[in-house]
């Protein structure tokens, strides 16, 4: 009868597949990340910044002998990429890695093949967990929005984008954020409305560096992308003259140079962003030692046959240029696409008693609640309290003395408990 592999052997299986960590999107959904435009770099070590030459344009005139007309050449701007350890946990239990190993012919190798299945399955929720923050991941949820479990890996495009606009570096002054009405879907065949809103903007408000450049992404949510074909086709009376390409995108014979690309990672909503190809990066740090895949077989707290895989990797996102002759976003509203539950920072700390009747223990000066999971980081005061005269505090099952202590959560499953005794 088979039995459970066991840890060394599920993290030889883990070993093998930190390449896959280490391109993290990149390995995941390469035809995705190429068919949005967007940049791959490997080997970022920690922060890789790029320096951006920003023109400000125009000529110096002579207007009158002797008189001086200022012209400012351009601007260095900086934008870095800071690649950030991403991390998240996967349970499973050891019924799933109940194989015989098979042995490589010719090699001292085993092989485990049922268990490879299910370490595919837990690289694939990685990946997706991934792509899901690509454009909305937000390290803040962590800190902001717990009580909705919301997970953030590392923070993407859009919250990046959100500082840009704070710090001033989008806005309508400079001609990077401008106003568009909002797409409704056409009532009929005869409604082009929503097109004519699109063909507007971009003729009138993009700036004219940007509209010549020889290609131009729209980056729009899945629904908008279908609006604006059907609005298009419309106007054409259904001879729509949209050309759908193999990899989802879309273009239009008007605009030659325009390629929309729709997606549900994006969001939901109708702010557009306009760019050139490979202005928005992805950064994967491939020298780091941190690229792996810890697993965990023993717990306190848990399922004795419980399973833990830490996967994690080192990457980040930036985008390169938000100069109005690189990149224009419009003020329409913009809302998570995907929103995914659990936590990867948080875990349980259980605190017990060894005889209820002898004593009781408050975590935060209240009553544990085992059932809770605390940030990595979390401090935590415990206090031990006798029932009563007849019983004392003795330690904790660590070995600590004083009935009064502090703890730092680890971010993994931990336990104590608080032995009384009765008094002499």
């Amino acid at each position: 009868m088979a039995d459970f592999i066991g840890k060394a052997a599920l993290q030889h299986i883990a070993d093998n597949f930190r390449s896959q960590i280490i391109m993290g999107a990149a390995h995941f959904r390469p035809e995705e990340l190429d068919r949005m435009g967007i940049l791959v770099t490997s080997g970022v070590q920690f922060k890789d910044t790029r320096t951006v030459l920003n023109r400000k344009g125009g000529t110096t005139r002579r207007k009158v002998v002797g008189q001086t007309v200022a012209n400012t050449i351009g601007y260095i701007e900086e934008r870095p990429l800071v690649a950030r350890l991403t991390w998240n946990r996967y349970w499973d239990n050891q019924d799933s890695y109940i194989e015989t190993p098979y042995q490589v012919p010719g090699s001292a190798e085993y092989s485990y093949p049922m268990s490879e299945i299910a370490f595919k399955a837990i690289m694939a929720n990685y990946g997706e967990d991934v792509f899901a923050c690509l454009f909305w991941g937000d390290e803040s949820y962590d800190k902001d929005d717990a009580d909705l479990g919301r997970l953030s890996l590392f923070n993407g495009f859009i919250t990046y984008l959100n500082e840009d606009i704070k710090n001033g570096r989008i806005t309508t002054a400079i001609g990077n954020l401008k106003h568009i009405d909002a797409f409704t879907a056409p009532d009929d065949s005869h409604d082009f409305a929503a097109w004519t809103i699109f063909e507007a903007f971009w003729t009138s408000e993009v700036h004219p560096a940007l509209k010549t450049a020889p290609k131009v992404l729209v980056y729009c949510s899945a629904e908008t992308g279908v609006i604006l074909a059907n609005a298009y086709a419309n106007k054409w009376h259904g001879n729509n003259g949209v050309k759908w390409l193999d990899n989802g995108n879309f273009t239009v014979p008007e605009y030659r140079n325009l390629e929309f690309v729709p997606s549900s990672y994006y969001g939901k909503g109708d702010k557009l962003i306009l760019t050139v190809p490979q202005n928005f990066e992805y950064g994967v740090n491939s020298l780091d030692s941190r690229n792996k895949i810890i697993v965990q077989t023993e717990f306190s707290d848990r399922d004795a046959l419980d399973v833990a895989f830490q996967v994690q990797s080192v990457q980040g996102v930036r985008v390169i240029n938000v100069n109005p002759s690189h990149f224009c976003m419009t003020d329409g509203t913009l809302q998570e696409g995907i929103v995914f539950q659990g936590d990867y920072m948080k875990d349980l700390f259980v605190v017990n008693v060894n005889d209820a009747d002898a004593g009781a223990v408050t975590v935060n000066g209240e009553t544990p609640d085992n059932t809770a999971e605390y940030a990595a980081g979390t401090t935590l005061t415990l206090v031990a309290t006798p029932a009563s005269a007849s019983y004392v505090f003795d330690q904790w099952s660590d070995g600590v003395k004083d009935a009064t202590r502090t703890v730092v959560t680890k971010g993994q499953p931990e336990a104590l408990t608080a032995f009384f005794k009765a008094a002499d």
